[in-house]
């Protein structure tokens, strides 16, 4: 089963000019703990497992 992460980090590509920062292995990690305690199997086939993490995300007017 496929984990989708969304983050509160804006993308580099983003056309409004956001500085963005890379995402880090220690995020990477902290993303798959959390998704396992929320019940994500990565040996089960399945479809993705969504996990928001983009709270205190503010997009640019």
């Amino acid at each position: 089963m496929t984990l989708v992460v969304t983050t509160d980090q804006p993308h580099p590509s983003n056309w409004v000019g956001r500085e963005a920062e890379p995402v880090l292995p220690s995020g990477v990690a902290a993303a798959v703990r959390l998704a396992l305690r929320e019940g994500w199997t990565p040996t089960v086939p399945g479809p993705a497992f969504h996990l928001d993490r983009s709270a205190g995300f503010t997009r640019s007017s």
